[in-house]
């Protein structure tokens, strides 16, 4: 203190209030660096003073993180990200935001971290803001929280008491009531010894209440109190209820609703007139009416100023959307070039909630850059009509009938001399059946039935041309013509905090598809099975690791057996073609990173010869297949220090192999066709994550740690080596590998897994 009065009293008319705030605060200067004054006036404090870094330091215990307590205070300096923008050659191109520093600001932030603490059972915490150190020469402040907890406050005693304080809550209740009470009370949080939480003493409160209105106690009421003895640092918890009578529901309002029939609406709802109140189920309704796509607005109520007796009328109230709406939508992808797609959809049609859609997707192939890796670009075009009933019988069964037509070029395929390369085409219909188990976990039947063409081209050498002796390379075109008759059953289970983003839970996701010879013959017989494994587990604040476990296999039967079977027989390769969409593949940005989709596993180099540029052939890796896949994913999610919540970091691990490809191999690779974890080919790597409002942006740089004998070689190469050794000659030269080829980028939108 008599430091203090010597200092006001030198004290500078000319230093304005920002210091004199400072000087009344007891800001405690520290040491300033070497580039600053080894004496600092509290003169040099003043409106352009910038804050450094924030940090907090514990005289005693720590119970909370860094981060929670930063998030409570307002003064902040500038992010690992502003650092790194400061810093040439950045900073001249990039202007930094400032972070100015205000004492009054640091008083509140104080006051804050105190009612903080007091709120999660800490009673007398002692927090200061010192030693705090002063850059004179770049007019720039460190501040620095010392906290002292002290003792927390102890739960003694938690009673659940009736509305008149004398009574035990639980004789309002009898028989199974009763027993759902006993149990609701004793799995709550809060334990006797444990730290005294405002936060949890509320949600207590509300889950009580919550509980009781499930129960069809729909007026209930609840409070609480807490009784603490500051001297012992004990808190006694005490929570009052009254339930009030039963009540069953008498009346259910809708309002709001046009276009839409009442009945509509009453069917998506899991409670009728007479049933027990149940609050969830309220809430249950007004998701089955959002999920209809129908409404913007779907809101549950139990309107006020009803008599508190056996009896209650709820109310829905709800928002039409527009009826029709047009959707468009275009983007490029490296492996697809330029695409776009668009839709027009009824939402009522006919009525009854149905939903009617035609839609149209373009996926060009113009400026795909897919690389030396890719057959050819992958184009599709698609048009399909579809309706969706919501309701089969009950709300939890919904089904969507398809028929569509789709042409394009498969780069599995050989290659066709038709527009645009076209070597496929489908026309088809599509029946679906979704049952929903529980909120995003389901069990779909699906059911497809298509006619399928099979196009290519071969340059075989042909009778000369007229007039002249010298054979010429003529064009020989093929097609294949089947039918597809395919049902697949799947399923996804599991439990999950959160089902379309999850960071704790696992999820599975089981399939079994066969292609049948109902009602009509099919030219792909076989049975197709798999499953996928995926978990997630929370390390840390803001770090998880994700793991998937993935497999499945194909049997073929019959026809498709037989021909699959004799890879020196005529009907192999028609077969082998027909196959190429049921096989199992890896790679790609959501498989094996580190691998163009498909190419982690068995390939074969291969000439393309065009016809209007015989003389200047591609070569290209194609992708085998196999009948059988098993992978695996680890991934540790991180966040991005200094960006905020919706960036993030990722290491990564991922590793499958593909085998049982049956298909013609030199005999020396055969022993690669066969399961082992030698054969198994692993990429590793980290990335970036960005939230967007469609979905996480996905930047990995992914490193193949063994790849094979193509993975590092250009396919031309490997084509004429193997050309080479199949001819017998001798002399033949393996082809340099590249390490360029063991990297790359992948980038998606979505999570991994």
């Amino acid at each position: 203190m008599v430091r203090c009065c010597r200092l006001a009293l030198s004290w500078p008319a000319a230093a304005g209030p920002v210091a004199a705030l400072l000087l009344l605060g007891g800001l405690a200067l520290g040491a300033p660096p070497a580039t600053a004054q080894e004496s600092v006036p509290l003169f040099r404090v003043n409106e352009n003073t910038t804050t450094g870094d924030v940090d907090f330091r514990f005289r005693s215990t720590q119970t909370f993180s860094e981060s929670e307590l930063a998030a409570q205070v307002a003064t902040e300096g500038p992010s690992l990200y502003d650092k790194a923008r400061g810093t040439p050659p950045l900073s001249f191109f990039l202007d930094v935001a400032p972070h100015p520093f205000s004492p009054l600001e640091l008083q509140r932030d104080v006051a804050r971290l105190r009612q903080y603490y007091q709120q999660n059972g800490f009673l007398k915490p002692k927090i200061s803001y010192g030693p705090t150190v002063l850059d004179t020469a770049a007019n720039e402040i460190d501040v620095v929280f010392s906290i002292e907890e002290g003792p927390p406050l102890i739960i003694q005693d938690v009673n659940f008491l009736g509305p008149d304080s004398t009574t035990y809550a639980g004789q309002q209740f009898t028989g199974e009531i009763r027993e759902s009470w006993n149990d609701f009370r004793d799995s709550r949080d809060f334990r006797l010894g444990d730290r005294y939480n405002q936060f949890n003493r509320s949600q207590i409160e509300s889950g009580i209440l919550e509980e009781l209105k499930n129960q069809g106690f729909a007026f209930a009421r609840t409070s609480s109190a807490v009784e603490i003895d500051s001297s012992a640092n004990t808190a006694d918890l005490n929570y009052f209820l009254d339930a009030g009578p039963r009540a069953r529901i008498d009346s259910i309002i809708v309002e709001g609703n046009e276009s839409v029939s009442r009945s509509v609406v009453l069917r998506e709802l899991p409670f009728a007139e007479g049933d027990w109140f149940d609050a969830e189920a309220l809430a249950r309704g007004q998701r089955e009416l959002f999920g209809l796509q129908l409404f913007r607005v779907a809101l549950a109520q139990v309107p006020e100023g009803q008599p508190r007796d056996s009896t209650v009328t709820v109310r829905y109230n709800v928002r039409e959307a527009s009826l029709r709406y047009l959707t468009a939508e275009g983007g490029y992808s490296r492996a697809l070039g330029l695409t776009g797609q668009g839709s027009w959809t009824h939402r009522n049609f006919l009525g009854d909630a149905r939903e009617l859609s035609f839609s149209l997707v373009a996926n060009t192939g113009f400026g795909a850059r897919g690389g030396a890796d890719r057959v050819a670009a992958e184009r599709l075009f698609r048009a399909s009509a579809s309706v969706r009933q919501p309701y089969l019988f009950t709300t939890k069964l919904s089904g969507v009938g398809t028929v569509f037509g789709e042409f394009g070029s498969n780069p599995q395929l050989l290659k066709s001399d038709r527009f645009l390369g076209t070597n496929s085409a489908e026309v088809g219909l599509n029946a679906t059946a979704v049952y929903e188990l529980f909120p995003y976990r389901t069990v779909t039947l699906e059911y497809e039935l298509t006619r399928a063409f099979q196009f290519r081209t071969d340059l075989r050498e042909g009778p000369p041309e007229p007039g002249e002796g010298v054979p010429g390379v003529q064009p020989e075109r093929t097609r294949d013509i089947f039918n597809r008759s395919v049902l697949t059953a799947s399923a996804t289970l599991g439990r999950a905090d959160d089902y379309v983003s999850p960071s704790r839970g696992f999820l599975v996701r089981p399939f079994v598809q066969a292609g049948l010879n109902l009602p009509i013959r099919s030219g792909t017989e076989y049975v197709k099975a798999g499953a996928q494994l995926t978990g997630y587990q929370p390390l840390t604040d803001g770090t998880s690791l994700a793991g998937r476990v993935q497999g499945g296999r194909v049997w073929p039967y019959g026809r498709s057996r037989r021909a699959l079977g004799d890879p020196a027989g005529e009907a192999f390769t028609t077969f082998e073609n027909r196959f190429d969409p049921v096989y199992y593949y890896a790679g790609g940005a959501s498989d094996v990173r580190g691998w163009v989709e498909r190419l982690a596993g068995p390939k074969v180099a291969r000439e393309v010869v065009y016809e209007s540029e015989p003389d200047n052939p591609d070569y290209v890796y194609e992708a085998v297949g196999g009948r059988a896949k098993v992978s695996l994913s680890a991934e540790l999610r991180m966040p991005f220090p200094g960006l905020g919540e919706s960036w993030g970091t990722a290491a990564f691990l991922d590793g499958g192999q593909v085998w049982n490809a049956q298909s013609p191999v030199p005999a020396a690779e055969q022993a690669l066709d066969q399961f082992s974890l030698a054969n198994f080919r692993y990429g590793a790597g980290a990335g970036l994550r960005y939230r967007t409002p469609v979905g996480f942006l996905r930047l990995d740089l992914a490193y193949k740690l063994n790849p094979d004998f193509e993975d590092l070689r250009d396919p031309q190469e490997v084509f004429e080596y193997r050309q080479c050794r199949a001819g017998g000659t001798g002399g033949c030269n393996a082809p340099d590998a590249r390490f360029w080829r063991r990297l790359r980028l992948h980038l998606s939108i979505g999570q991994s897994f």
